[in-house]
């Protein structure tokens, strides 16, 4: 009975970590998407504003 419990909470306590895990990874995951937006983002704000400058002139 003590083997079987002890069992029980180790096969919770391991589902818990990789839980935890999988979340992580997801949220770098969700991280790096939004850096790779913001740098296009603001790879093209700088194309329009050079493009405006040489108007300007």
């Amino acid at each position: 009975m003590l083997l079987l419990t002890f069992l029980a909470i180790v096969i919770v306590y391991y589902l818990i970590q990789k839980d935890k895990i999988r979340k992580a990874e997801k949220r770098e995951i969700f991280k790096e998407k939004q850096e790779k937006k913001l740098q296009q983002l603001l790879e093209k704000a700088r194309e329009e504003d050079a493009k405006k400058a040489e108007e300007s002139k």
